[in-house]
């Protein structure tokens, strides 16, 4: 039965067993391989975030149309804004 550890415990354990001290830096030892796998990772959720942005506009531009030819007329009168 292995017992819950927070992130910041499991962080310190981290850098304890991966890391070795030089005179002035820290550096990891991590495989290629992990840090290839780390890149693409951040790459996909970047991709997915940018799609469900780009998804969620879709959806909402038929509502929006008559508010964006507001904004695309240099001439119309700035609307207020509540704070």
């Amino acid at each position: 039965m292995s017992r819950c550890i927070s992130l910041e415990e499991y962080l310190e354990q981290f850098v304890e067993e991966n890391t070795q001290t030089a005179d002035e830096e820290i550096s990891l030892i991590i495989p290629d391989r992990e840090a290839q796998n780390l890149g693409l990772f951040f790459i996909y959720g970047l991709a997915g975030y940018i799609e469900t942005v780009r998804a969620w506009r879709e959806a909402n531009a038929i509502d929006c149309e008559a508010d964006d030819d507001d904004l695309s007329d240099p001439r119309s009168e700035p609307k207020e804004f509540i704070n």
